[in-house]
Formats: structure tokens, C-alpha cells, sequence
């Protein structure tokens, strides 16, 4: 079973919400993360650096995919050093659907390609976000 491994490194970006606005009659999408845009293309970056590397695996249309991602956070001065992980923003889940747009057309089709998926928010230094993708 081919797999794909990776590190992005800098603060993880979540998802967010997108916004619409109404110029000249037409509607603009906007991310309400300015830092979202390039930060995916980062993940996007490492992935196609990885499946190049991996001998330039994809994952076809219809092939079942297995996305596991940790993503290592700052620790704040405030947290408790008895704390395990970050409970606080980001929430994990836009977090996820952020790293699952940037790998769509990169390492697999569609993201509806994915049945299993692990996500995990950890305390670490760099701030990075460790992907593993298999199929």
C-alpha cells in the first residue's frame, strides 16, 4: 500500500468561514482567514515535493484514501503545564477540511475519497502539521 509523508512547517491555518459580498451587482467569495490562501498553497507544495519523491503516487478516482494528520501547535504561557493538548482555536475539524482542500488534485482526486481520517492537535515546537496519507 503506497504512502505519502510529509511536514509543513509554520502555524497550521483553519478553514474558517467563507464570505460573500456583493460588487457591481455580482457576488465575491472571500476566506474571512487571510492567512488560509498561502498557507494551504504550502501544504499543497510539500505534498506535490512528497508524491514526487514517492515516485509520483496518486491516488485514482475511486481508490479509498487514509488521511492521518498532526498538527503541533504553540504552547501558550497561560496553559498548564499538565495540559496534553491545545483545547482552544483552532478547532480541529476546519483545521482538517483546510489540509483536505490542499491535497484534492495533488495527492488524491476528490476528497470524498477519504473513509478513514485522524486528526490530532499536540503542543510542539516548530509549529507544524505532520500529514501521512495512504491508499
Amino acid at each position: 500500500m503506497p504512502n505519502v509523508k510529509f511536514t509543513v512547517l509554520g502555524r497550521p491555518q483553519p478553514q474558517g468561514s467563507i464570505r460573500a459580498f456583493m460588487v457591481k451587482g455580482k457576488p465575491l467569495l472571500t476566506s474571512d482567514n487571510a492567512n488560509l490562501k498561502p498557507w494551504r498553497q504550502q501544504v499543497g507544495q510539500c505534498a506535490l515535493e512528497a508524491r514526487v519523491k514517492a515516485v509520483d503516487c496518486l491516488a485514482y478516482k475511486g481508490t479509498p484514501v487514509r488521511v492521518d494528520v498532526v498538527f503541533y501547535l504553540h504552547r501558550p504561557k497561560t496553559a498548564k503545564k499538565s495540559d496534553l493538548c491545545p483545547t482552544r482555536k483552532p478547532d480541529i475539524d476546519k483545521l482538517g477540511r483546510a489540509v483536505l482542500d490542499a491535497l484534492t488534485g495533488i495527492l488524491f482526486d476528490d476528497d470524498s475519497q477519504v473513509c478513514d481520517m485522524r486528526l490530532t492537535k499536540a503542543y510542539g515546537t516548530p509549529e507544524r502539521t505532520e500529514i501521512t496519507v495512504d491508499w
